[in-house]
């Protein structure tokens, strides 16, 4: 007797078991990029895309077993479940990889605030530092998707524009601390005065500009997420992290940059002054003399603004070091 043959559909279990599955997978996912168009789109792609896997060997099993009852039922069910345990093992992975990139971030910060605090090359470290950090954030590009990704790419375009602001700018400072700096040696040299009048000014220009893009860099990311939903998670994160940090690191920013611009500001002067009266000074066995009370009384003035903002400079760098 001919075994009798049943058309190929799916059981309600298979219904119910199958929106289970969408159900659980489209809240985490909706709980984590937020309802928009993009992510409704992406979402309902993968589902179509993931559901037809199960779909097509429950049919080509119900074809080989003889197109017999419930042959395609219980093989679409059984493939839902080891994909299931696919995705949450893949979700773990994922999560993994995500925690040591920002794991990375986190050992990366710590580890510039020691070698600045061991008095290493600021520049070489912080360097460092960057790459560091665009590594940890291409590890979560990686492992995300959607909006959560564009966060994560937008925040990498933004480390990168500080980092560069906060090189050029400390590289401008090393070179205000070179020796050759106001050595009264050689400061008789009317191209010596040009040379370090440029290094000064250079000191200052990127002082200005440090100040403004730090002043400026919540808005600076903002306008880098404006595309991306309010309501991404990942978004709100991140935002409420540089918000918080911003309102620790401003107060203390601000008193440390207008020292280092009165910094150059004073020593502009202090070098200008020298070269004005440069026929009314000399240098010898480590002492500069002045023709005049006058003049070394104003030498003396420039000198003491000088000694303050260093002073100010060490305190609040210390400071702002604490709160990296």
């Amino acid at each position: 007797m001919e075994e009798q043959k049943h058309s190929f559909k799916l059981s309600k279990v298979n219904w119910i078991f199958a929106l289970i599955i969408i159900g659980i997978s489209a809240l985490f996912f909706l709980r984590k990029d937020g309802i928009n168009a993009f992510s409704l789109g992406y979402l309902a792609g993968s589902i179509v895309t993931a559901g037809l896997i199960p779909l097509i060997i429950a049919f080509i099993v119900w074809l080989i077993r003889g197109k017999k009852k419930f042959a395609g039922t219980y093989t679409f069910n059984i493939v839902l479940v080891f994909m299931t345990f696919g995705m949450i093992t893949e979700i773990g992975e994922i999560s993994k990889e995500k925690s040591e990139g920002v794991e990375a971030i986190s050992n990366s910060v710590s580890e510039l605030k020691g070698k600045i605090n061991n008095e290493e090359d600021v520049v070489t470290a912080f360097k460092e530092h960057s790459t560091n950090v665009d590594d940890g954030l291409s590890k979560l590009i990686r492992n995300s998707t959607g909006n959560e990704q564009e966060v994560y790419i937008n925040l990498r375009k933004f480390t990168r524009i500080n980092n560069a602001v906060m090189i050029d700018w400390q590289s401008s400072y090393d070179s205000v601390m070179s020796p050759r700096i106001l050595d009264y040696g050689v400061l008789k040299n009317s191209n010596e005065y040009d040379y370090q009048i440029g290094v000064l000014e250079n000191y200052k220009s990127q002082s200005i500009k440090y100040k403004k893009h730090f002043e400026n860099r919540i808005s600076i990311i903002a306008d880098l997420f404006k595309n991306i939903p309010k309501e991404n998670q990942t978004l709100k994160g991140v935002m409420k992290g540089i918000t918080k940090q911003d309102s620790i690191q401003m107060p203390i920013f601000k008193p440390f940059i207008k020292s280092h611009l009165s910094y150059s500001e004073n020593l502009i002067e202090l070098v200008d002054f020298l070269e004005k009266n440069k026929m009314q000074w000399i240098y010898e066995n480590d002492e500069l003399i002045f023709d005049n009370t006058e003049l070394e009384n104003k030498y003396l003035e420039i000198i003491d603004n000088v000694a303050k903002d260093e002073e100010n400079i060490n305190i609040l760098s210390d400071k702002l070091i604490d709160v990296m």
